[in-house]
């Protein structure tokens, strides 16, 4: 996945599936992962959906109905990631976070990025 992110921020360590519209990604948490975390995790699970393999810096500009649901007890987790709208280099996301697959949501929420042009 096409990140700018360098440890210990990046959490996205691999792209499990990906759809047109869809994407699961699996993460990783130096420390238990914290709302803000999460939030941050599904941005950068967001990068999933992109359609050039260099990296780009995105901005998250709004984040909406994000809860936590359960306390997260392990460093690692799956996000799936939804598409729901794009309008030129914004693009709105919904995410659910996961333990382990077939687990119960643990976070959710929607969150707005914009990509900046090539450079910065």
């Amino acid at each position: 996945m096409n990140l700018p992110h360098l440890p210990p921020i990046r959490f996205v360590k691999k792209l499990l599936t990906c759809k047109a519209k869809q994407a699961t990604v699996l993460c990783e948490f130096p420390c238990l992962p914290t709302l803000p975390m999460f939030t941050e995790a599904a941005a950068q699970a967001s990068s999933a959906f992109s359609k050039t393999d260099t990296p780009r810096n995105g901005f998250l500009v709004l984040i909406k109905d994000v809860s936590l649901h359960v306390k997260v007890q392990s460093l690692t987790c799956i996000i799936i990631i939804e598409t729901r709208t794009s309008l030129g280099n914004s693009s709105e996301f919904y995410f659910e976070v996961f333990e382990k697959e077939g687990s119960e949501i643990c976070a959710s929420g929607t969150l707005m990025l914009v990509l900046g042009e090539r450079g910065i």
